[in-house]
Formats: C-alpha cells, sequence, structure tokens
C-alpha cells in the first residue's frame, strides 16, 4: 500500500477512534448527572419562591437531613439555634415525619415563659421535610396583658358597683329619715361619677391602644389644642386654688400640626393636666411650655407637688397603676390617666416622659412629631377630593331614573345582590 493511502487510513482511523471517545465520554457524564439528580433532586423553585416571602423561620433538610435551604427569616433571626436542629430528639421527629408524611407540630407551653416558638414539620416531595419555626412571645405577652387588664377591670368596677347597690338599700330603708337619705345620696352621686370617670377612662384607653386607621387622621393645630385643654381646666385649678401659667416659644406664629385623632390627642393632654392640678398644692403652679423643634413638637407639663419616688418611675404609665392609691381614689383618679397618654403619643409616632423630684415636683413632656406643611396640605387637598366624588356620587343616585316596575316591564327583576 502506498504512504499516501497508507496516511488516510490512520487519520481517518484516528478521527473514529476521537469521536468514539467523545461520544463515550459525554454519555458517561450526563448519566451521571441523571443519576446525581435522581439521589439529590433538585427544590421545587415554587417551594423555595413561597418560603422566601413567608414571614416565618423556614429551613429545607433533605433525605440525609443535611439543610439545603434557608430563608431569609432563618438567615436574620434565628428561632431555632444549629444546636437545636441537630438535637437527637428532634432529629428524631424529624425522620418519622420524612418517613410517614404525618406533620408534626409544636405548641408552646402557656406555663412556660420561656417555651415561645412554635414549630412545623412537614415533607415536601418526598424526598425533603420544610421546618417552620414561629416566635409567639409576643402574642403571648399580649394574650397575658389582656387577661390581666381584664381582671383590673373587672376589680375596679366591683368596688363602685357594690357601693351602688349598698347605698340604694339604704336609702330604701330610710325613706323616713330625710337627713340619712341625704347623706346616702351624696355617696350615691360620688360614687355613679367615679364609675361613668372609670368608664369613660376604659373607652379612651380602648381607642388610645387601636390601630390609628389613615380615615382617622385629620390635621391638628397643636397650639390650638393645648391652649383649648389649658381654658377648659382652668375653672378646676381655680377649685384647687393652683395658678395655670403658659408659656410658649418666641415664634408661636410658626406652624405645629400633626395628623392625628383630635379627641385623643385631646385626651392625652387633659389628662396630665388634670393630674398636675390635682397633685399641686393650693397656692401652687402649674406650668404649661410649648416649643417647636426642627421636626417636632414639644409640650411640657410642670407641678410643684410632692414629686414621685424613684421606685414608681418606672411603672406609673401602667394601666391602673396608682402611686397613692388612697389619695387618687378619694379625689376620682381612676389610674388609667397616663397610660391612656402613653398610649395615644405612641400611636400618633410621638411618646411622653416623665422626670420627677420628690419635693420639688414633676413634669411630663409630651412629643408630637410634625407633618410637613406640603405633606399636610396634601392630604387635606386629597380629603377633599375624595368628598367631592362621595358627593358626585350620592347626587348622581338620586337624579337616576327609576328602575321598572315589573308589571311595566316584560323584563325580569335583577337579581338580589349577595
Amino acid at each position: 500500500m502506498e504512504p499516501t493511502l497508507l496516511v488516510l487510513a490512520a487519520t481517518a482511523l484516528g478521527i473514529l477512534v476521537g469521536a468514539a471517545t467523545t461520544l463515550a465520554i459525554v454519555g458517561a457524564r450526563a448519566a451521571g448527572v441523571r443519576r446525581s439528580n435522581e439521589m439529590r433532586p433538585e427544590l421545587p423553585e415554587i417551594a423555595t419562591a413561597i418560603l422566601d416571602e413567608v414571614d416565618a423561620f423556614a429551613v429545607i433538610l433533605d433525605s440525609a437531613l443535611a439543610p439545603v435551604y434557608v430563608n431569609a427569616v432563618a438567615r436574620d433571626e434565628r428561632h431555632l439555634s444549629d444546636a437545636e436542629l441537630q438535637d437527637t430528639h428532634f432529629l428524631a421527629r424529624v425522620r418519622k415525619v420524612m418517613t410517614t408524611g404525618i406533620p408534626d407540630t409544636h405548641d408552646p407551653d402557656p406555663a412556660d415563659p420561656s417555651d415561645t416558638v412554635r414549630i412545623h414539620i412537614v415533607r415536601l416531595q418526598q424526598r425533603f421535610v420544610v421546618i417552620l419555626a414561629e416566635d409567639l412571645g409576643e402574642e403571648q405577652r399580649v394574650n397575658a396583658m389582656r387577661r390581666d387588664f381584664i381582671a383590673n377591670v373587672s376589680h375596679e368596677l366591683k368596688t363602685p358597683i357594690s357601693a351602688i347597690g349598698l347605698l340604694s338599700e339604704a336609702v330604701q330603708q330610710a325613706a323616713d329619715e330625710p337627713v340619712l337619705v341625704r347623706d346616702f345620696a351624696k355617696s350615691l352621686v360620688k360614687e355613679s361619677r367615679r364609675l361613668g370617670a372609670l368608664s369613660r377612662d376604659i373607652i379612651q384607653l380602648s381607642e388610645a391602644q387601636s390601630t390609628l386607621r389613615p380615615e382617622d387622621r385629620e390635621p391638628v393645630a397643636l397650639r390650638d389644642l393645648v391652649q383649648a385643654e389649658v381654658d377648659s381646666h382652668r375653672s378646676f385649678a381655680e377649685q384647687h386654688r393652683v395658678e395655670l401659667v403658659v408659656t410658649a416659644d418666641a415664634d408661636p406664629e410658626r406652624d405645629a400640626t400633626i395628623l392625628g385623632r383630635p379627641t385623643s390627642l385631646s385626651a392625652a393632654v387633659a389628662n396630665l393636666l388634670s393630674n398636675a392640678i390635682r397633685h399641686s398644692p393650693e397656692g401652687g403652679r402649674v406650668g404649661i411650655g410649648m416649643h417647636r423643634e426642627k421636626k417636632r413638637f414639644v409640650v411640657a407639663i410642670t407641678d410643684q407637688g410632692d414629686g414621685i419616688a424613684p421606685e414608681h418611675l418606672p411603672r406609673i404609665f401602667e394601666r391602673f397603676y396608682r402611686v397613692d392609691g388612697a389619695r387618687t381614689r378619694g379625689e376620682g383618679g381612676t389610674g388609667l390617666g397616663l397610660s391612656i397618654a402613653r398610649h395615644t403619643m405612641r400611636a400618633h409616632g410621638g411618646d411622653v416622659d416623665v422626670w420627677s423630684q420628690q419635693g420639688v415636683g414633676s413634669t411630663f413632656t409630651l412629643s408630637f412629631p410634625l407633618t410637613s406643611e406640603k405633606g399636610s396640605s396634601k392630604s387635606a387637598k386629597r380629603m377633599k377630593q375624595a368628598k367631592r366624588v362621595m358627593k358626585d356620587a350620592e347626587r348622581a343616585a338620586k337624579l337616576a331614573p327609576p328602575s321598572p316596575s315589573p308589571d311595566s316591564a316584560p323584563t325580569p327583576p335583577a337579581p338580589a345582590a349577595p
């Protein structure tokens, strides 16, 4: 055979061998990928997409109980630590769910304050297990506060209601003794006013703790609101022989507006004013200072009372907490005024603080976040536009012709709205 033919034959054979080798390598690699996917399947995209949006701790384990996915919440808030995830008892529960497919749920123990995490273990596509954890500590705290509040309200209402019942029976039995009847009647008036004040404050507290919805907000001129409350309390101050002194910053014409609920804000200021007057000595003064800062409006109410002991300061904003229970009850205090003020201020994005020194007096400071004039005008404009649209709709409804009656028209009546 000629050398040229030998070279061509060798070249062709080399090409065939190379092609076969390449095909074998590609086939082996594809088979390996298939075997790898069968042994370790990919996570479903829909599952990870959902868990990415869930506001709860979420971890996915594979069949070997190794973590293959962690959502953002689990990375930021470790409701379950690595030690808890590797605990033998916990892993036994996970294996049971993987084997049986029956979900496992752990609810917190109400008797154990440290046990606040609810855990769900669910199987996913027979090869994965999803672990969901949710911290219920805040919910448990709110529930405990609600139970305490109900118990406190029941206790506070029991006293005046019982007193009114006993006094009513006494009046009935002493019907022939005018002097006793008059004395009992005075006590009845006192207890009924106390019951009315308690009912009013409970309603105000419930309103202060409720979420401030956008439709509840309207522009409130804070200077006018505070001045109106001062004027309405002057007669009360005169009864206690206390002088009210108002001071304002150098530029009182500067706008100080907040978007909020006027009745709630008035109640917060009124509660602090009445407390300051009630705890000031005869001939004393209550100072009301107002000044505007860059992004907030500050109101300080200062009395010349006995002051508050340091051990009471951390608790004076608690519901029904009284520094001097006998004194405040005798003067009609309910123990809710300061709590109403704090909840109201925080609902409006502000807060109330206290400074006190025994023998000197106390100062309560209300801090209001201000609304910019531009934002306030836009909000007012949107409110006017919404009211105009509602009026146009009402006018159109009144001018619309009445629908034909069944007797005058062959068409059937329209179906009733669900």
